[in-house]
């Protein structure tokens, strides 16, 4: 009688982890893909975001120049300025 119930033990531990498993993985949920629009908008803002920070380092070199930094200050001084937010 124990090797019943030892079975039947085992058989409905088992079949618990396994449904905890299961229901343990929600659903993925289906998103859109982007469409060419947005693809586009993307790479603008991309390119945009590019092109004010090219600006912005050279606006903090021009101030680092004009303060007449040099060497490792300079270098701290235009890390902190390109770091600023746009």
């Amino acid at each position: 009688m124990s090797r019943i119930a030892y079975v039947l033990a085992a058989a409905a531990l088992s079949s618990l982890i396994a449904s905890g498993v299961a229901t343990a993985q929600p659903a993925s949920p289906t998103t859109p893909a982007p469409t060419a629009s947005d693809k586009a908008a993307a790479k603008k803002k991309a390119a945009d975001d590019r092109k004010m920070k090219k600006q912005m380092a050279a606006e903090c070199q021009k101030q680092a120049k004009d303060q007449k930094l040099a060497g490792k200050k300079r270098a701290d001084f235009i890390k902190e300025c390109t770091s600023k937010p746009m």
